[in-house]
């Protein structure tokens, strides 16, 4: 047999075209001709051929002559067709994998036979009939390749559902996802409901239909390409929905089983199905007294209690603690805690705070007419737990925002009426009326604007804005509408904004006419602004916004000052994706002292998703004095020149509490040692040593 080399090759396109020899005339050797073909795809792709025409000597089961086309790269591969004779082509013939082989072989009885011509396609997607499986991206793991449309079509056994459960993720972000994505719907049809839409580098939940059918369709465009996507599917039933599970109050589905779960005031018995009597319950009297398990003896370990109080509607439940002694050092709450919520629907909460340790928590309102109260004991240090006194009050706020023509605000027995910014209560305590125009704003973010707009401001205006924010961040402020009073030199109608806290601060600009103001950054954090209006023209005034930057250029003196690492420190975690980098600058002849009070960032090996950097000098091209993360206060720091440079970076995954770092200036020759010690973890730092030996066994919820 003649096997010949320039018959068959390798081919890695994603389509193209083969045929025999001398095609549609065909001359073989003496010997015959032995041609084969390797056609590759990229992982996650299948090779479709099409035989478009076949005519080739026909022997006895195709032995002498024929054209095999097998599921993969070598000749014992499983075979997908053997074919010979002319006539009707085979049907279309596709891989399960990613690579096929083509084989032609004729011998001297080929002449005067025209041989055969085919093309094939490399497809992503298609329709899947199995119990379990996986999808993958293109080329999986590396990069997909740019402009594919892939659709599969998923089938399990009739009365099972398809569940999709991702192992890894990473598709170009898009806030809509209009670029790269992945889509997931309910049937087989591009206008079946829609059970999600994914890009990004987060982790999709687990995905579930309704029926046995599931579409998934990955698009890609053009530009940027990233690792793809990897997940199994597995056919899931749904216990719940079969008396059979045996759970006595409630059964909850999950992939693969089901778990029990029990009413308020009820817990799992130890077989996972019962449910027996337990702390807490449903409680709908106007007035009452909630305790812990066995107050005032100590509480047991490895509790849970729920209450949840249910006042009728437009009543509020207030909650004051007369007794209150958990473990615990009411930072974190990790061991024993009292969790509190206001529960506003089905899976809808709004969370007052969770308490521990001996300070009592302060009196608690609900925001609607449910409220939860949650009791967690771990399974070591028992406290004498707490006492609650609760008591329901109408809600005179929640008809016709009890007649206050601004703001509403609920008291125990009564209400007050509030007026925004700029106006005062009129004598009826209901109305309001214009009033000072004196401004001090301490929100981190929020509108602005001249009085009346968005009708015309009133004549002889003088107002002024203080705006504050948190220590080591800046004030933007940007204009959207803007319409005074034109004037070359600003004499008439005019805002002036100031870099600093009063008219004594250098100026940010002086502005009036109808062209809006450039966006407006403070060096620190203040920025004041007045506004005045004469007594001719008057138009239609102006609106603004305003932010917080992090971030900036901070002098450093004798005294201490603070840094935080977001303006809402304290009362909520630092936002995804900040970019923050402070320069802490001493006068000359000093140096600078940086000591971190508090430090909760993401935690990390490389410390390279979430993390805080300090240089010794100006910029990031100085000496770099470290890079941290996680729990443990990093070390204080003492620059060798007049500045330091403390950079925070956030990925747009988790985020912790963040940070809070002091620094002041000292005297360059002033020879203070910086220690870079351990610092205790701030959760246990009241707690003596001998408690930890009781640590052995730690619940996980």
């Amino acid at each position: 047999m003649h096997l010949n080399p320039e018959c068959g090759r390798t081919m890695q396109e994603p389509n193209g075209a083969l045929e025999s020899p001398d095609y549609p005339k065909s001359s073989p050797p003496p010997e015959g001709e032995h041609c084969e073909w390797r056609i590759t795809a990229t992982h996650g792709e299948k090779i479709v051929l099409n035989v478009t025409d076949l005519d080739v000597y026909e022997s006895d089961n195709c032995e002498t002559d024929f054209l095999e086309i097998r599921d993969g790269y070598w000749p014992k591969s499983p075979l997908l067709g053997r074919f010979c004779g002319s006539g009707k082509a085979p049907t279309t013939l596709m891989t399960t994998g990613y690579r096929m082989l083509v084989i032609y072989k004729s011998s001297p009885n080929q002449h005067s036979h025209r041989g055969f011509k085919a093309n094939y396609e490399a497809l992503c997607g298609g329709d899947i009939n199995a119990e379990e499986g996986t999808l993958q991206s293109p080329n999986y793991p590396e990069d997909y390749r740019p402009n594919k449309e892939c659709i599969w079509k998923i089938t399990v056994p009739e009365n099972f559902q398809v569940a999709l459960k991702f192992q890894s993720f990473e598709i170009e972000n898009h806030d809509n996802c209009v670029y790269d994505y992945l889509e997931v719907r309910d049937g087989h049809h591009m206008n079946s409901p829609l059970l999600g839409k994914f890009c990004g580098y987060k982790m999709p939940e687990a995905v579930r239909s309704n029926s046995n059918k599931l579409l998934v369709k990955f698009m890609s465009d053009n530009s940027v390409q990233k690792a793809g996507f990897s997940a199994n599917f597995i056919k899931e039933f749904d216990e719940c929905s079969d008396s059979d599970h045996g759970c006595e109050h409630e059964c909850v589905n999950t992939l693969g089983g089901y778990r029990c779960e029990c009413r308020i005031g009820f817990e799992l018995h130890s077989d996972g199905k019962k449910c027996e009597d337990a702390c807490g319950g449903l409680i709908d009297t106007t007035n009452g007294t909630i305790v812990s398990p066995s107050f005032p003896d100590l509480y047991p370990p490895n509790k849970n209690c729920i209450w949840e109080i249910i006042a009728p509607q437009s009543f509020r439940i207030t909650l004051n603690f007369t007794h209150f002694d958990l473990e615990g050092n009411n930072q974190d709450c990790e061991y024993d805690s009292v969790d509190i919520k206001s529960k506003l629907g089905d899976n809808d909460f709004r969370k007052h705070g969770a308490f521990c340790s001996s300070r009592i928590p302060p009196m608690i309102t609900s925001v609607g007419h449910s409220l939860r109260i949650e009791f967690n004991s771990d399974n070591s240090v028992q406290k004498s737990g707490f006492s609650a006194n609760f008591f329901t009050d109408k809600d005179e706020c929640a008809v016709n925002n009890g007649g206050c023509q601004h703001i509403c605000k609920n008291t125990i027995g009564s209400y007050s009426c509030i007026c925004h910014n700029g106006f005062v209560l009129h004598e009826n305590k209901h109305d309001c009326k214009e009033g000072s125009c004196t401004h001090h704003i301490t929100a981190p973010n929020g509108e602005l604007h001249s009085p009346n707009y968005p009708d015309p401001y009133p004549s002889r205006k003088d107002c002024t804005w203080l705006l504050t924010t948190t220590p080591g961040h800046r004030i933007k402020l940007l204009f959207t509408e803007f319409e005074l009073e034109p004037h070359q030199e600003c004499a008439y109608d005019h805002i002036i904004v100031y870099d600093g806290d009063s008219t004594e601060a250098s100026t940010l600009g002086r502005f009036c006419g109808s062209k809006t103001p450039h966006t407006l950054l403070s060096a620190l954090n203040k920025m004041f602004m007045i506004f005045k209006s004469d007594a001719s023209v008057q138009r239609k005034g102006f609106k603004g916004s305003h932010s917080t930057v992090c971030g900036g250029r901070l002098m450093a003196n004798m005294g201490l000052e603070h840094i935080y690492s977001h303006s809402k420190f304290g009362d909520f975690n630092y936002d995804k994706k900040e970019d923050c980098d402070w320069v802490i600058e001493a006068p000359e002849g000093k140096r600078v002292r940086l000591r971190f009070v508090t430090f909760e960032v993401e935690h990390e090996a490389d410390c390279s998703y979430d993390y805080v950097e300090v240089y010794d000098g100006y910029d990031d091209s100085a000496h770099n004095l470290g890079r941290y993360c996680g729990n443990k206060i990093p070390p204080d720091f003492l620059s060798t020149s007049e500045a330091l440079l403390l950079r925070f970076r956030s990925d747009d995954t988790i985020h912790n509490k963040g940070f809070a770092v002091s620094y002041s200036a000292l005297d360059a020759n002033e020879d203070e040692q910086i220690i870079n010690v351990e610092k205790p973890q701030k959760h246990r730092t009241a707690l003596p040593v001998y408690r930890h030996r009781h640590r052995h066994i730690r619940r996980h919820n």
